[in-house]
């Protein structure tokens, strides 16, 4: 007990500088993973947050998608090439030849719209991407994006901005 008693009187200048040394260490390390923790997001929750608790219940089926691609596929020179769906967005993606007119490809966007509900429209946004199968085209690709209110407007969720 002595010999322990007589290092500390020996070395406690060093004992304390470790000490605080550590300390501060320790606040430095907890620090930085509090600002880890706030600066990104947790990946145990969805990054939608809760708005895809209500896409459940008004979800967009196999079906429906048949149905925009069907839709979609009455127009000459057109195909779909993949629709996706995450939460409340579709994503369309569409193929058209370049010597298809964009009057066309509009008209074409109405008809996607009429394959939804009104419920739907107000609650899902739909982007839509058209692009030509020829590699360096004048007019394509172009995109349209259809918000629940765009502009404030009481009925522009029934159409598409371009």
């Amino acid at each position: 007990m002595k010999k322990v008693q007589s290092f500390l009187k020996k070395h406690k200048k060093k004992l304390i500088i470790i000490i605080v040394l550590f300390v501060a260490l320790f606040v430095m390390l907890f620090a930085l993973y509090q600002i880890y923790v706030y600066l990104t997001p947790d990946q145990r929750q969805s990054v939608y947050g809760d708005r895809c608790e209500v896409t459940e219940s008004i979800a967009i089926t196999e079906d429906r998608k048949k149905g925009i691609t069907a839709a979609i596929e009455t127009f000459e020179k057109m195909k779909v090439a993949e629709i996706n769906v995450k939460c409340n967005l579709i994503d369309i993606v569409i193929e058209v030849e370049d010597d298809v007119p964009v009057t066309t490809v509009k008209e074409m966007s109405k008809k996607v719209l009429e394959q939804f509900t009104d419920e739907e429209l107000k609650y899902y946004e739909i982007e839509l991407a058209v692009d030509s199968n020829v590699e360096k085209s004048d007019i394509y690709p172009i995109y349209a994006k259809k918000h629940q209110m765009i502009n404030g407007k009481k009925d522009d969720y029934k159409k598409f901005v371009w």
